[in-house]
C-alpha cells in the first residue's frame, strides 16, 4: 500500500509555530467554499454510506480468535495506491462521469468500491465510487445487494482461516492474546501498555494523529469503562493491567518546548454561552428558563468568567472500571456505519444538520453493539463515549484540572462528541421553528476567525460560530504542501487545511462544505450509528436515515430541543438495553412550531419511572401511566418536550399525542406512487427498525450480552474468556453468512 509519491509529513510539535498560519489559511478556504456555493444550487439530493470491517483470524484447534493485521496487504492486492499527504477520498459526483449506479447494478458498483485504510491494521473502510442519486427503487432493491457484493469481494481475498465482521470493537482488544504476531507493548508509536505497535497502521497520517493526541494532552489518555456487575464479579473491581494514576504510572508524552500550555498554542478565542448565570435578571430568561435572544446576543461578545468548578477533578480511577490507554481504542479500530447526505444547498444542509441531531441518540440506542470491552462485560451497550474519551487531547488547563494561565479557555467536550450548537437558518431567512435559546450550552470558539467570517465576508453569526469552533483545536499533523506552498496555497487552490481541522473534530452530526475536487454540494454526515452484524441490518438503517432526511425536508419537521437535553439523551442512549428501558427527551409535536409559537407550554414533562413502555399494557390510559411517574396526563398534552421511549418516538403513542417518526415515513411512501414491489421492499426494511424499536427484536449488544451470560463456560464474573469469545464470533459469522438463524435479532 506504499505510495510511489512520498509526501513529507510533519508532527504536531513541529507545526506549533505555524499553527496560526494554518488556522488562517483554513479560514480563508472555508470562506472561498462558502462564496463559491452562493451562486449555484447543486444537482438533486445525493447520498453515500461509509462502511468499516474488522478482519479476524480463527484458530479452531485452540478455540481462539485473534485480529489479523493484514489490512494494508489486502488493500495493496486490490490496487490501492495511498498518498499520505492527500486529503481523504470522497465519492465522485455521478454527473462528473458517464456512470449510473442504479443501472450498473450491485456487482458493477462493488467492483469500483473505494477501499481505504483505517488507523488499525486489522480494520478497513469503504465507500461507493460515486454519490448515489436519490432513488427509492435503488434503496429498496439494491442497497442490501451492494453491501453484500462488496463484502463478498473482500472475503474472496481472505485466507481460509480469516473472517470479515462488521463489529464496532473486537471484544478482547487489549487483553491476553488478541492479534496475530502480537509482540510486546510499549512501542514508540502507540506508547501503550496494552497495545503493541503492530496494531497501528504504519502510514504517517495514522501514526502522527495518534502521536499528536498523546503529545497534545501531555499524557497517554486513560479511559475508564464501568464494568457490568454480575453475581460473581469481584467487587470492587480493580483493573490490574494499568496503574490507577496515569500521571504516575502511565507513559508520559515528551514535554513541549514552548512555555505555553502545550494544547493551547492558538489564536484569540472566547467562549459563547447561552447558559444563564446566577446573576441573570429574570427578564433575561424566557418561559423555559433559558436565556432570551437579546441575552444570547449580548453574551456572544462578552468573556464570561471561568467555570466555578473543574470539568475533571482527577484522572480516571481504575475502581470498578476497565482501563484503556490508547487513542487506537477509539479511532479506526472497528467497524463503522455512517450515512452522508449531500443537500441541494446550504439552507437544506443546515436544516438536516439541526433536525437529525436530536434523533442521533435514538439511533445510537437502537444500533447498540458494544457490550464487551477488553474482555469484560461492561455497564453500557454503546461505544460512543468511550470513543470520544480515548481521542480526547485537551490539556489539563482545557479540562479544568488546573487553573487557566496560558490556555485561552476551558473546553467542555473532547474533539469527538455531540454537537455544540444548532446552525439555524441564515439570518436573511426566517424559520420560526428555530429559537437561539436552544443553543443553551457553553462552547469555545476562535474569535479572530469568527469576526473575519462575519464582518469581513458576511457569513451569518451562527454559521461563523459553528466553523470557528473548529479552530480552538489544533490539527495533529500537516503535509509539506500545507506548510510550503506559501502564496500558491491560496484559498482558491484547495481545501486541505480546512479539511484537516474537520477530520480531527467529529460530532454526532457533521457539516462539510462543497467539495471542490468532486463537485459535490454541502454535506451532512450522520455519525452515531454503530455497525450492524449483517448487510440487511446495515441497509435497513441506511434506508431509514435517507428516508428521514427526505421527510424532514418535505414535511418541514421540527425536532428541535435544547442542546442540554440532547446531551442527556446521548448519555442515556449508551446504557444497558437503552432501546427498551430508557426514556428520551423528544419534541411532542414534530409538526408544530413553524408558526413561531412553541406549540406547548414550554414545560418539560418528566417521568420518575424509566420503565419501558412495552411493560405497560397497551390499554393503559395516560392517567394510569401517570401513576408510574408522570406529573399528570394533562401535562403531556401541553408540554413542548416529553420523555418518551424509543418505541413511542419511532412508532408513536396515542396516549401522548405522538405521531411516530416511522409512521410519518410510511405516510411519505404512500404518497410516492411506487411500484408494489418497491414499496413492499422498503416497508420490509423499515419493519426491522420498527420491530427493534418496539422490543420485538433485540439489539446486537443485547444478543451478545445474552450469549455470554448463557454460555456454559461463563462464571457469572463479567469475564469473557477466549473460548467464549471464539464461540460467540463463530456464531456471529454464521449468522452473517446465513448458516444460522437468529430470530431474536433479525426476525
Amino acid at each position: 500500500m506504499d505510495s510511489s509519491q512520498t509526501t513529507k509529513m510533519y508532527p504536531w510539535k513541529e507545526i506549533i509555530p505555524r499553527m496560526e498560519e494554518i488556522r488562517a489559511e483554513a479560514t480563508d478556504q472555508f470562506i472561498a467554499a462558502w462564496k463559491n456555493a452562493q451562486s449555484r444550487r447543486t444537482h438533486d439530493f445525493t447520498w453515500h454510506e461509509t462502511m468499516g470491517y474488522v478482519i479476524v483470524k480463527r484458530d479452531d484447534a485452540a478455540r481462539r480468535m485473534v485480529l489479523s493485521p493484514r489490512g494494508p496487504e489486502l488493500l495493496t492486492e486490490m490496487g490501492l495506491v495511498f498518498d499520505p499527504g492527500s486529503v481523504s477520498t470522497h465519492p465522485q459526483d455521478p454527473g462528473a462521469a458517464d456512470w449510473d449506479i442504479a443501472a450498473a447494478g450491485p456487482a458493477a458498483e462493488a467492483a469500483e468500491t473505494r477501499w481505504r485504510p483505517a488507523h488499525a491494521r486489522f480494520a478497513l473502510r469503504c465507500e461507493p465510487p460515486y454519490l448515489r442519486a436519490f432513488s427509492l427503487e435503488h434503496l429498496a432493491l439494491q442497497t442490501t445487494q451492494c453491501l453484500r457484493e462488496r463484502r463478498r469481494i473482500l472475503k474472496s481475498r481472505l485466507d481460509p482461516d480469516e473472517m470479515l465482521l462488521s463489529i464496532s470493537q473486537f471484544p478482547l482488544l487489549g487483553t491476553g492474546t488478541y492479534i496475530d504476531h502480537q509482540g510486546a507493548p510499549n512501542g514508540p508509536l502507540l506508547r501503550s501498555q496494552l497495545l503493541p505497535d503492530i496494531c497501528l497502521n504504519s502510514q504517517p497520517p495514522f501514526t502522527l494523529e495518534i502521536g499528536g493526541i498523546v503529545d497534545r494532552r501531555g499524557v497517554v489518555p486513560y479511559t475508564g469503562v464501568p464494568v457490568f456487575r454480575d453475581t460473581n464479579t469481584v467487587w470492587p473491581f480493580i483493573d490490574e493491567d494499568l496503574p490507577a494514576d496515569p500521571y504516575k504510572g502511565g507513559i508520559l508524552a515528551q514535554p513541549c518546548e514552548s512555555n505555553r500550555d502545550s494544547a493551547c498554542v492558538m489564536g484569540n478565542s472566547t467562549v459563547a454561552t447561552a447558559t444563564p448565570s446566577a446573576a441573570a435578571a429574570p427578564a433575561d430568561l424566557n418561559a423555559n428558563g433559558l436565556p432570551s435572544d437579546a441575552l444570547w446576543d449580548a453574551r456572544l461578545n462578552s468573556q464570561p468568567p471561568p467555570l466555578s468548578r473543574p470539568l475533571l477533578l482527577e484522572p480516571p480511577s481504575n475502581k470498578n472500571c476497565v482501563l484503556l490507554d490508547s487513542p487506537l481504542f477509539g479511532i479506526g479500530s472497528g467497524g463503522v456505519l455512517r450515512v452522508t447526505l449531500c443537500a441541494a444547498d446550504l439552507d437544506e444542509a443546515r436544516s438536516l444538520h439541526d433536525q437529525l441531531a436530536p434523533i442521533s441518540a435514538i439511533m445510537a440506542a437502537l444500533t447498540a453493539a458494544t457490550p464487551i470491552v477488553k474482555g469484560h462485560l461492561v455497564n453500557r451497550d454503546c461505544y460512543w463515549d468511550v470513543q470520544c474519551s480515548t481521542v480526547d487531547d485537551r490539556s489539563a488547563q482545557e479540562r479544568g484540572i488546573v487553573p487557566l494561565t496560558t490556555a485561552k479557555g476551558t473546553l467542555l467536550k473532547s474533539r469527538y462528541g455531540s454537537i455544540d450548537m444548532y446552525l439555524g437558518p441564515d439570518e436573511t431567512r426566517a424559520d420560526p421553528a428555530f429559537r437561539r435559546v436552544y443553543n443553551d450550552c457553553h462552547f469555545t470558539y476562535d474569535k479572530e476567525s469568527f469576526w473575519k467570517m462575519k464582518e469581513d465576508h458576511g457569513i451569518d453569526s451562527l454559521l461563523a460560530l459553528h466553523v470557528s469552533r473548529l479552530f480552538v483545536r489544533d490539527i495533529h499533523y500537516a503535509s509539506e504542501n500545507m506548510l510550503g506552498a506559501g502564496d500558491a496555497g491560496s484559498a482558491m487552490s484547495g481545501q486541505e487545511h480546512f479539511k484537516r481541522f474537520l477530520g480531527c473534530s467529529r460530532q454526532n452530526i457533521c457539516l462539510y462544505p462543497p467539495n471542490k475536487c468532486t463537485s459535490s454540494g454541502w454535506e451532512v454526515e450522520f455519525m452515531s450509528l454503530e455497525a450492524q452484524l449483517t448487510d440487511a441490518e446495515n441497509a435497513a438503517f441506511i434506508t431509514f436515515i435517507v428516508l428521514l432526511s427526505r421527510v424532514i425536508i418535505s414535511y418541514r419537521l421540527n425536532l428541535y430541543l435544547p442542546i442540554s437535553l440532547m446531551d442527556q439523551n446521548m448519555a442515556r442512549s449508551q446504557r444497558v438495553n437503552a432501546a427498551g428501558e430508557q426514556l428520551f427527551f423528544f419534541r411532542r409535536d414534530v409538526f408544530g412550531g413553524r408558526d413561531g409559537k412553541s406549540n406547548g407550554s414550554g414545560s418539560i414533562s418528566k417521568r420518575a419511572n424509566l420503565a419501558p413502555s412495552r411493560n405497560i399494557k397497551s390499554t393503559s390510559t395516560g392517567a394510569e401511566r401517570g401513576k408510574r411517574g408522570m406529573n399528570c396526563s394533562g401535562v403531556y398534552t401541553k408540554a413542548e418536550y416529553v420523555e418518551l421511549s424509543v418505541d413511542e418516538i419511532l412508532n408513536g403513542s396515542e396516549a401522548f399525542g405522538v405521531t411516530g417518526i416511522l409512521n410519518i415515513i410510511f405516510t411519505y411512501l404512500s404518497t410516492m406512487r411506487l411500484e408494489y414491489d418497491v414499496e413492499q421492499a422498503l416497508r420490509r426494511q423499515l419493519l426491522l427498525v420498527k420491530r427493534r424499536a418496539s422490543g420485538k427484536l433485540c439489539t446486537l449488544a443485547t444478543w451478545m450480552r445474552n450469549f455470554v451470560r448463557t454460555h456454559p463456560e461463563y462464571q457469572n464474573d463479567s469475564v469473557v474468556s477466549q473460548s467464549i469469545n471464539y464461540d460467540m464470533l463463530r456464531a456471529m459469522n454464521d449468522i452473517e453468512e446465513g448458516r444460522v438463524a437468529a430470530p431474536e435479532l433479525l426476525g
